[in-house]
Formats: structure tokens, sequence, C-alpha cells
């Protein structure tokens, strides 16, 4: 998005796609604190920052953290035609990471604001 924003006076961004954006340094934080811990349950665990929202907010937001003027305009999943079939809504229940290993999210704008500050 940055260098997009940074290319472009406008860009087209999909309004119909939710999920939860996740910083890669959350999700290893995560990872390591599991593979740390004394707990030795089994299955699958789901870890992503919290807070659905469709990727044109998500756009607007590191626009406007930037501090950038390239106009985030919003499109329709069928406006912006890929070879992968994508689901609308892909947020995931983290209840089973923080209910056997503690583990909580932080909000994905507030990671967000972390990460942009540190690409800086």
């Amino acid at each position: 998005m940055l260098r997009l924003m940074h290319e472009r006076e406008s860009i087209g961004v999909v309004n119909d796609q939710h999920g939860c954006p996740t910083y890669a340094i959350d999700l290893a934080d995560a990872l390591l604190r599991m593979a740390l811990s004394p707990v030795a349950t089994g299955g699958i665990y789901h870890f992503s920052n919290s807070g659905p929202i469709t990727w044109f907010d998500f756009a607007k937001n590191i626009r406007d953290l930037t501090g950038s003027k390239c106009l985030v305009n919003p499109i329709s999943t069928t406006a912006f035609p890929t070879p992968a079939k994508r689901p609308y809504y892909t947020a995931m229940s983290n209840e089973k990471i923080k209910e056997d290993f503690g583990i909580t999210q932080k909000k994905w704008l507030e990671s967000l604001s972390i990460c942009l500050a540190q690409l800086k």
C-alpha cells in the first residue's frame, strides 16, 4: 500500500472483504510464547490482531497514518478480478489461544501504528 500510495494519485481497494490484519511481529511473539509454554495441548490455533475491517478501510488508515494524499476508492471484489476466489469474511476466533496460553491480541490499529513507525 505504501508503494502504491507513493506512486499513484488514487488507488482502488476492495470494500466487501473483511479480515483481521496481523502484524508479523505480533504473530511471531504469539508463536514464541506458545513454543516456550509448558502447556501441552494440541490442535489448531488461530491468531490475528483483533477487529475485523475491510481492506478499503485498512488502506484508508494507512493513508491517514502516513499523511499520504492518495485518494483511496472503494471497489467491489468483482471489479478486482484475481485468479484465486477470495472469501468475503476471513476473521477467525482467537479464543482457544487465549484460553490455553493466555495470549491476547492487540487491536489492528495499534499494531499498524507501530509497524508504520518502524518503517519510517
